[in-house]
């Protein structure tokens, strides 16, 4: 692991914080409250390291607020591309949770971050103990898979602007920090690009698009999006 263990964490999670994820639609405040007592908040800092590509897979994560990139490094390839961006409210890292032993992905914080952070084996003692909170971190965990796979074949399927557009206006809005019209997203172009599966040239331009139409305002790393 890199940079996280439960026992450095920043303090107890506070359930107003669990109560805006999507642990929401699966536990009841009681149980999130249960929840709280095994769980612990950490706080990092933009470019901050959470895991990488092939350590052992022994946490699982919610990011609470902020943003996290996933990068992977496919076969046969030396550069790592962005495959997802996780918001507020989701889980990552699961891994943990469905029997595999390592991660898929790398995890880095692209803004300061304020992420849950729960071991493997408290999550299997605590199946045991109080087994309907476990099942609701499992439904959890597998509708932020849903998402992510969702977004994929949408994105992938789209025509190019459209598929930017409707990653930054999603984005945008799980990140739930407005400015009067406007919401702040902390990424590059380059990461849009790996989640598009398109070239930065590419990205950049329809940005510039974008930024020419009034839809966007582009900053170093952040961009503004106008909400609809």
């Amino acid at each position: 692991m890199v940079d996280v263990k439960p026992e450095a964490s920043h303090g107890r999670t506070d359930h107003r914080l669990l109560r805006q994820t999507g642990l929401r639609h699966f536990l009841s405040d009681r149980q999130i409250r249960d929840l709280e007592r095994i769980c612990r908040t950490l706080t990092k800092r933009g470019g901050t390291t959470l895991f990488r590509q092939d350590e052992t897979a022994d946490t699982l994560y919610v990011c609470l607020e902020g943003s996290v990139e996933l990068r992977a490094r496919p076969p046969g390839r030396r550069v790592y591309r962005t495959v997802e961006v996780v918001g507020e409210g989701c889980t990552f890292g699961d891994e943990a949770l469905f029997g595999q032993d390592r991660y898929l992905t790398s995890a880095r914080a692209l803004e300061q971050a304020r992420i849950l952070v729960l071991s493997k084996a408290a999550f299997e003692r605590l199946s045991g103990s109080n087994p309907d909170v476990a099942t609701g971190i499992l439904q959890c965990s597998g509708s932020c898979l849903l998402q992510t796979l969702r977004r994929s074949a949408i994105l992938t399927q789209s025509p190019a602007d459209i598929g930017l557009k409707l990653l930054l206006e999603e984005l945008a809005a799980s990140g739930g920090k407005h400015n009067g019209h406007m919401a702040p997203v902390h990424i590059t172009h380059a990461q849009l690009a790996g989640v598009l599966h398109l070239s930065r040239e590419t990205v950049s331009r329809m940005l510039a698009h974008m930024e020419d139409q009034g839809a966007v305002r582009l900053g170093r790393g952040v961009i503004q999006v106008r909400m609809t």
